[in-house]
């Protein structure tokens, strides 16, 4: 099983994420975090878990992605599709409401035929 310090390295380069970047981002020096990545001292568990979440900030996925190193399980790739039909059927009325708000801007947004300058110029 791999250590905690070296998956979270592997994710870290994998995603590029850059250490003093993470640091700012979790109120903590850009010592912590090398130290951490090398294995030679500990985090806390809420300091651990803020370098997770700014990590995914930084770079999504990449906390997906440290999960399954540490587990020793790769990541099922999934398309867009699979993974919006998945979430809808799973979504409460609200979610559902909101999704179907958000389609019907999106729908109303791109099916607006756009007006070039000249033809802007002819209406005026």
């Amino acid at each position: 099983m791999p250590r905690i310090n070296e998956s979270f390295v592997t994710a870290m380069s994998e995603y590029g994420i850059k250490a003093k970047e993470l640091a700012e981002l979790c109120g903590i020096s850009a010592q912590q975090v090398t130290e951490f990545r090398r294995g030679r001292s500990w985090v806390s568990q809420e300091t651990f878990e803020s370098l997770l979440e700014n990590m995914d900030h930084l770079s999504p996925g990449s906390k997906r992605y440290f999960c399954s190193l540490l587990a020793n399980q790769p990541i099922a790739h999934t398309d867009k599709k699979e993974q919006l039909i998945d979430m809808i059927e799973n979504a409460n009325p609200e979610e559902i409401e909101a999704v179907l708000l958000a389609i019907g801007r999106k729908w109303t947004k791109d099916s607006k035929p756009s007006i070039s300058s000249n033809e802007y110029a002819e209406v005026s």
